[in-house]
């Protein structure tokens, strides 16, 4: 006989893991944004909002009025608008033939990059009886979308016949502005130059051109909006600024079980660290299917217990990770670790990964909860 159990009878057991959010310091960072650049801010919220999770970030800029929502496709678009964000939203990159009808039906401003783009817009735009706002896209080295600036003067005029279409903005997105500082200067150079061929600022409601880097390191008359991203998730792209922000998100974990293995004992796949002498190790219940990269196995990386950092020994698997303890150590199972957050910078977990801050931060799993600015007791 199967006996049923209902879900009043199940206990709610808190998270192995999680993603803890602060929402304060998220506005903390756009407010030095806005601040810092004298823009108006195009807040970009594209692969959930850095992993931040789409919808309560996108709510939480609607709610200090931001210009634009930033996202890369119209799947993210329509979770927005369903979860009530009335806030407008715009398309960072080019679209295709099949998505453009949803576009137009729900009021979300593309960038074109091409004159096909334009007409099909155009049509639909007309046959549903609207006017629907674009932003015309240069490519001034990018090299992933955009009209090329010897060819926009004629085609733009084009467009502007095109009844059904405003173009109310123009964009373009620099390739290098935290690596290459001439080739960045030459972007912002064609992209001024593209705006006085076109007719000037005034002919363009919206200007912009600089992601988080873009605004850290210059200053052009060209833009009036800026479009951060990693900078609202509290990681400068230029170190020096770096003290201006808050983190927002921090990656903690649960220790889930601690013993003391002998010497010449093997820890995790490979066998890539075996214990010289008696070693009390702690097993935490995460891994790389939580988001947590496989590659800072055995590179240094850390973990903190108690304001103290312990060793990561042996290769981080999918679900777990192994710490390396002290002979004083108090450590419990339940007891909270930060794998990256206020104490453990993302920038440094990156860096042992081989990798870039935007890549740890959108890579953490779907099941790891994002828990916003309550803090999880031990």
């Amino acid at each position: 006989m199967i006996c049923l159990v209902t879900s009043v009878d199940i206990p709610s057991s808190r998270p192995r893991a999680w993603a803890q959010i602060d929402t304060k310091s998220i506005i903390h960072n756009l407010t030095f944004a806005k601040e810092f650049s004298g823009c108006d801010v195009m807040a970009v919220v594209k692969a959930g909002a850095y992993g931040h999770g789409l919808e309560e970030v996108a709510k939480l800029f609607e709610q200090q009025n931001v210009a634009f929502l930033g996202v890369a496709n119209i799947g993210e678009a329509r979770r927005i608008q369903l979860a009530g964000v009335e806030s407008r939203i715009y398309l960072l990159g080019a679209t295709w033939q099949e998505e453009r009808e949803e576009i137009v039906a729900r009021h979300i401003t593309p960038c074109l990059s091409s004159m096909e783009e334009a007409r099909d817009f155009h049509e639909i735009a007309k046959r549903r009886g609207v006017k629907l706002p674009v932003h015309i896209a240069i490519d001034t080295g990018m090299g992933r979308g955009g009209f090329l600036p010897r060819d926009i003067y004629t085609q733009i005029q084009e467009i502007y016949t095109f009844t059904s279409l405003e173009v109310e903005g123009i964009a373009s997105h620099l390739s290098s502005a935290d690596e290459d500082e001439n080739f960045t200067l030459q972007q912002i150079r064609c992209f001024e130059e593209t705006i006085e061929l076109l007719g000037g600022p005034e002919k363009f409601r919206w200007r912009h051109l600089a992601n988080s880097a873009g605004f850290l390191n210059y200053k052009s008359p060209s833009w009036n909006l800026i479009r951060p991203g990693l900078v609202l998730y509290g990681i400068s792209p230029v170190p020096d600024f770096q003290t201006h922000l808050k983190p927002v998100m921090a990656l903690k974990s649960r220790v889930t079980l601690v013993r003391t293995l002998p010497a010449g004992h093997s820890v995790s796949y490979g066998r890539s660290f075996i214990t010289e002498k008696p070693t009390r190790i702690a097993t935490i219940g995460i891994g790389y299917g939580d988001g947590y990269p496989r590659h800072v196995s055995n590179k240094g990386a850390h973990a903190m217990i108690k304001n103290k950092k312990y060793p990561i020994v042996g290769r981080v698997t999918m679900d777990q990770i192994m710490l390396a303890l002290d002979d004083e150590s108090e450590i419990r199972c339940g007891d909270i670790v930060e794998l990256f957050g206020e104490n453990i910078p993302t920038s440094h977990v990156a860096k042992l990964a081989e990798s870039i801050a935007w890549e740890v931060l959108t890579g953490i799993t779907s099941r790891v909860p994002r828990i916003y600015d309550p803090e999880i007791e031990a």
